[in-house]
């Protein structure tokens, strides 16, 4: 599949590396709640997948975001590490949005950006991103 050229320059400013990750995420955002698919995780965000009726929940006006208007949105995740399946809370910050492709008319990219964890929820996802990349 092709990037767009703002995926690529997306991709240009990444400081870590990205590991993918095939898994559910569960997101509230003021009394929404909806479901999604994580495709990928770094130490300061991740990238989910969800279908354009859910970003019309989130952004109704079809507004582009900016550091000032960008909704923060509450995700629920769970990560295995060591075996366990470890539950991480985290709120993020949507820094973009693309189409998946011009020809799918129905799943949406977010940029997601970590701002804050609760409880251990950081030092989990250090493990876990510790564990894959030492599969590599």
């Amino acid at each position: 599949m092709d990037k767009s050229a703002s995926q690529e320059h997306i991709e240009e400013k990444r400081e870590y590396p990205r590991i993918i990750l095939d898994s559910p995420v569960n997101i509230h955002y003021k009394i929404h709640q909806l479901e999604a698919k994580i495709y990928d995780i770094s130490p300061d965000g991740l990238q989910i997948r969800a279908d354009r009726e859910s970003l019309k929940k989130i952004n109704p006006d079809n507004e582009e975001f900016t550091e000032k208007n960008s909704p923060l949105l509450d995700v629920t995740f769970c990560l295995k590490l060591y075996e366990m399946d470890m539950r991480v809370n985290a709120l993020c910050r949507i820094s973009y949005t693309n189409p998946l492709s011009e020809d799918d008319n129905k799943d949406v990219v977010y940029g997601l950006k970590f701002i804050n964890f609760e409880g251990s929820g950081a030092s989990q996802l250090e493990a876990y991103i510790t564990q894959e990349m030492s599969t590599f």
